[in-house]
């Protein structure tokens, strides 16, 4: 009988994305860890061989309480991203060798903007964290240039992925 090939690209994957994934939060409908770990390597595989990331599901009042010490913006948002070494230019050399950096995600919010914009929660996560991991890797939306570039990009790694635009 015919042994089955064996993929060594779940190997491989854990290998050079170490995923760290945290629910502190009390929604248990929240994506599994295998489905944040595909969203983050097809943002971070062109421009880096390893990243390390930590992704943190907050409830609505500890989600609060990080935006307002660390944004000075008071009130929930959907996600959050944390780069190791802020302090650091964070676009990538070509093929660096490792992103680092955390993303704090409320599921409520997310939740809520899903219904409203009228996409499944799965879409609206994987935009999100796609969303902040380009943030850890510097990209920024402050200026129209800067968010058209981002924009299109989201738009592009979403597409790679079967997910509609986000949007539209």
């Amino acid at each position: 009988m015919k042994r089955a090939k064996r993929h060594p690209f779940a190997k491989i994957l854990r290998q050079r994305l170490e995923l760290h994934l945290d629910n502190r939060s009390s929604d248990n409908t929240v994506p599994a860890e295998n489905q944040f770990r595909r969203w983050i390597w097809q943002a971070v595989k062109q421009q880096y061989r390893r990243a390390e990331i930590s992704v943190v599901l907050l409830d609505e009042d500890e989600a609060r309480a990080c935006n307002r010490d660390y944004r000075g913006k008071d009130y929930a948002t959907n996600v959050l991203s944390f780069a190791l070494d802020e302090d650091q230019t964070l676009i990538a050399p070509a093929l660096s060798d490792g992103l680092h950096g955390d993303l704090v995600i409320c599921p409520q919010v997310v939740l809520r903007e899903a219904a409203t914009q009228g996409k499944t929660p799965e879409q609206h996560y994987a935009h999100l964290t796609i969303h902040g991991v380009l943030h850890l890797m510097g990209y920024d939306h402050a200026a129209d240039s800067e968010a058209e570039e981002m924009e299109a990009l989201e738009t592009a790694l979403l597409n790679q992925l079967a997910y509609p635009d986000p949007y539209k």
